[in-house]
């Protein structure tokens, strides 16, 4: 694997992901606090990053899987994302296995580039970039497709300021 610097920016491998690594100032939190993201915000990628999910569209359903990100600071460095989810629940020994609207995993996208999966309600993340920062999970059934509520795919994020 050939790695460069972006924007004269240092770069750390997490996960087999490639993310920029720069001190945050906890002081500079925001959050969104949106369930929904269109499909163009989703799938805001480079141009050497592709892939296509198929979708399941969730509307008629009974019970409507939601997620709800909180972020706090680390103690010692970095932070510490909180994913909370209503009608969903991670189920990574099930991933690859059949479609269930209620199951799956999350995608962890930092800055509209996908660095993980998520299957769990807690993940840490390390340093992020100055500047401002969108921390996003969508929520995925177990192949790994979108969950679509009246159009929208299924997610949440919080946005990070540093000076």
């Amino acid at each position: 694997m050939k790695i460069k610097s972006i924007y004269s920016l240092s770069l750390v491998i997490i996960n087999s992901s490639l993310l920029v690594s720069f001190p945050v100032n906890a002081d500079n939190i925001k959050t969104n606090n949106s369930l929904i993201l269109t499909d163009a915000q989703h799938h805001n990628h480079n141009s050497t990053q592709h892939h296509h999910h198929k979708k399941i569209d969730v509307t008629q359903n009974d019970k409507i899987p939601q997620v709800k990100l909180t972020i706090s600071p680390d103690k010692i460095k970095g932070w510490n994302l909180q994913i909370t989810t209503t009608n969903f629940k991670f189920a990574p020994e099930n991933l690859d296995k059949n479609s269930n609207p209620n199951e799956g995993h999350g995608h962890l996208y930092i800055n509209g580039i996908k660095v993980s999966r998520i299957y769990s309600d807690w993940y840490y993340l390390p340093e992020l970039p100055s500047g401002k920062n969108e921390i996003r999970v969508t929520l995925n059934t177990n192949l790994h497709e979108d969950l679509i509520y009246q159009g929208q795919i299924i997610a949440d994020s919080v946005m990070i300021s540093n000076p």
